[in-house]
């Protein structure tokens, strides 16, 4: 294990410093991307790692041309958006490390393939031309709001959920010895279980996510303050974070990965 420690630490600082230059992380956030990198490398192995740095590198090419668009800039990713899109797998790559039990590496690229298919939802989803509709009650929603969905954001979230497929299945057949029937078999799994936990993702997002409303202008907005306006809580727990829920799909969706897996 040794030696993987010392590798996982190199490749995955390296990954992190580069992603630290470009903006795409902030100094907390590279620290815990580190640690979560060497983490998942040791116990997950390079499938998980690899689906990993796939899910990262992505979609933040994703967010660096969505926030180009609008003109605006980025802090990057933080420690808690880190962990929220990293510690799923990171406990499913210890518990696959443990048993040796395939479904659980499975599990553990799951998560990253909700977090790669709400990203890319996300971001491409408010370019769609179409109409945004709320999860839980189909009613029309702003663009960009947690809980809205769209036949554009759909679609990118099946992509999304499909590439993190693609590159377990191809990176499996050149380093492990699975049956062609069983990369097959777990690239759907990771495909339609990455993509169901998006929706799992919109769902909690829509139910519980906080929402605010500025008093005087009405405005929906996620963050606990509008410019020169008080907002009180619109729906929602108060509690309840984009990040918060980032990590709770990805937790269901693994989880419902393992439990359908047993059936």
């Amino acid at each position: 294990m040794g030696i993987d420690v010392i590798i996982g630490l190199a490749i995955s600082g390296l990954i992190a410093i580069l992603a630290y230059l470009k903006k795409s992380l902030t100094k907390d956030g590279l620290f815990m991307a580190v640690l979560f990198g060497m983490l998942i490398y040791v116990f997950g192995g390079i499938l998980v790692w690899a689906s990993l740095i796939a899910f990262f590198i992505s979609s933040s090419l994703l967010t660096k041309l969505h926030e180009k668009k609008d003109q605006s800039s980025s802090k990057g990713r933080n420690y808690i958006q880190v962990i929220s899109n990293g510690l799923v797998a990171t406990i499913f790559s210890i518990i696959y490390y443990v048993t040796a039990l395939e479904i659980f590496l499975i599990a553990a690229i799951v998560s990253i393939a909700t977090s790669n298919s709400d990203t890319w939802a996300s971001e491409i989803g408010v370019l769609s031309k179409g109409k945004t509709r709320y999860i839980l009650n189909f009613k029309l929603a702003p663009k960009g709001v947690s809980g809205a969905i769209s036949s554009l954001g759909t679609f990118a979230s099946l992509i999304g959920a499909f590439f993190i497929a693609l590159v377990f299945t191809v990176l499996a057949s050149l380093t492990q010895t699975f049956e062609v029937s069983t990369l097959l078999y777990y690239g759907m799994i990771i495909t339609i279980g990455g993509f169901l936990g998006c929706f799992i993702d919109s769902y909690l997002g829509g139910l519980l996510q906080a929402k605010y409303k500025g008093v005087v202008s009405g405005k929906i907005t996620e963050k606990k303050w509008l410019p020169d306006e008080k907002v009180v809580l619109a729906s929602g727990i108060a509690l309840i974070t984009n990040d918060a829920v980032n990590f709770l799909s990805g937790l269901f969706s693994s989880i419902l990965t393992v439990l359908l897996f047993a059936l």
